[in-house]
């Protein structure tokens, strides 16, 4: 869609004059329909911080799929189009009813749903351990043979992290904005991740999405 604009402003298709108060983003189907794009909420997040002047913050057109995600990042301006024409429209037309219109976001969370801590009986070190890591924000790395319960402690411990503040959920959900992976619907709930036993340390440190990440908070276990 940038291009597309670019091309029809230039060749004086369409004025071009405001085009700097604005970002623009996303894929542009050979009929003109604008489909979603990885990396929305990522995106306004970062145009969001780059405009540290309310005043001076541009609105952000993208596909009209993308705009839940993108409106989660408040104060944004976020102006969701279903086609090409539309946005053409919106710089071509003085008619306020043609123009684009804010979109706000309006989301239903889903409520977190992990195994009981609770559940867990003995392991009365590793608990401690785990209480101690989510109340004070310490990372915590789990060591032992397989079967020594692990996995289940480790999946039990989003359950007793504090609510995420809206920074840090913005900053989670804008790298699984990039991967594609973000749904609305479970804003503000700890992503959790759980590696196969076979995957190599590479992989575990950059080579995907091959870790696991807790918000802020990260717990990592080794056989």
């Amino acid at each position: 869609m940038p291009i597309a604009l670019g091309i029809l402003a230039a060749s004086g298709q369409i004025p071009g004059d405001s085009f700097d108060q604005y970002e623009f983003a996303g894929e542009l189907s050979l009929s003109g329909e604008l489909r979603p794009i990885r990396g929305a909420l990522a995106m306004t997040y970062a145009m969001h911080h780059a405009d540290s002047d309310a005043q001076a913050r541009r609105g952000f057109i993208l596909p009209a799929a993308n705009a839940d995600e993108a409106a989660l990042v408040m104060d944004a301006t976020i102006l969701p189009a279903h086609s090409l024409l539309d946005v053409c429209a919106h710089f071509s037309s003085r008619d306020e009813q043609h123009r684009l219109a804010r979109h706000r976001a309006v989301h239903c969370p889903r409520p977190s749903i992990w195994p009981d801590f609770s559940d867990v009986k003995g392991q009365l070190q590793a608990k401690r351990a785990l209480e101690i890591a989510a109340a004070g924000g310490h990372s915590l790395l789990l060591v032992g043979p397989p079967g020594t319960g692990k996995s289940m402690l480790a999946a039990r411990f989003p359950g007793i992290l504090p609510p995420m503040s809206d920074e840090q959920a913005l900053e989670a959900a804008a790298v699984q904005s990039l991967g594609a992976g973000f749904d609305v619907s479970r804003w503000k709930q700890r992503p959790y991740r759980t590696p196969h036993h076979t995957a190599s340390a590479v992989a575990l440190v950059g080579g995907g999405c091959h870790f696991q990440q807790l918000g802020r908070l990260n717990t990592n276990k080794r056989d």
